[in-house]
């Protein structure tokens, strides 16, 4: 069966602006799937436009001034951020965190008769069954189930070593915490944790089921938590300063 592939960016040149008395060069793509200008920063690439068909070129150098300080706070910069400005979506050939690591997404229509996600090597191959559904909800319903499992066998897999029993894990979306534990041995993990590196999902996992034994922030809790991740402030200051870009990240573009 004959598979049909989104078409990718679109190169449109290479460009500059002047943003607040500074030249910044930027690369110009095409989109057929976004709605909105996109903006995005890598170290190796620069900043990167993205736009829609229908684009005027006024649009543009209006959004770059509008959101000079924020391009030029991340120029240069050591990890990709990206800037969703309009509802838009993740587009083909686009690249996503799964677990700290860059997944290409391969969006398709296979034939089936049902949409679907699926993760193989270094690609998330999106089929979306003929219809143009939503990208996002799709993504998001699938981070969703691999949280539950992921989560689930690494709370297991620590909870023995910690000596620790819990009640069950429930897969939130909170916009202010990673995650929590209740008295009654339930602990609840954000999804959105999934795009982070794994040595962080780590460390939130060990520090909610410590919270089993230590119900508060006290030097025994954090005696308890560094018996199992040695680190932990390493990654505590890993979600405190990336925690805008994981969550904006987690959208999927409409934010």
């Amino acid at each position: 069966m004959r598979v049909r592939r989104i078409r990718p960016l679109v190169p449109l040149g290479e460009h500059q602006v002047n943003l607040n008395n500074r030249t910044v060069d930027f690369q110009l793509k095409q989109s057929y799937r976004i709605r909105g200008i996109r903006l995005e920063i890598r170290h190796d690439t620069g900043l990167t436009v993205v736009v829609p068909r229908g684009y005027k070129q006024a649009q543009v150098e209006d959004i770059l001034e509008k959101k000079a300080g924020w391009i030029l706070r991340h120029l240069p910069g050591r990890n990709a951020v990206q800037m969703p400005l309009f509802k838009k979506e993740v587009d083909h050939g686009e690249k996503i965190s799964y677990m700290g690591k860059n997944v290409e997404l391969i969006i398709m229509n296979n034939g089936s008769k049902t949409s679907s996600v699926e993760l193989q090597d270094h690609r998330l191959y999106i089929n979306l069954n003929g219809r143009q559904g939503s990208i996002a909800a799709l993504l998001e319903k699938w981070y969703r189930s691999q949280a539950e499992l992921v989560f689930t066998q690494k709370a297991d897999s620590y909870k023995e070593v910690m000596g620790i029993k819990y009640n069950q894990i429930l897969i939130r979306g909170q916009k202010t915490r990673w995650g929590s534990a209740s008295p009654s041995g339930n602990l609840s993990l954000n999804w959105k944790l999934l795009l982070a590196p794994e040595p962080v999902i780590n460390y939130v996992i060990i520090h909610e089921l410590a919270h089993l034994k230590h119900m508060n922030h006290s030097q025994r809790f954090w005696d308890f938590v560094s018996r199992f991740c040695a680190d932990w402030k390493k990654y505590r200051k890993w979600l405190a300063t990336h925690e805008d870009e994981l969550k904006s990240s987690a959208s999927f573009g409409l934010s």
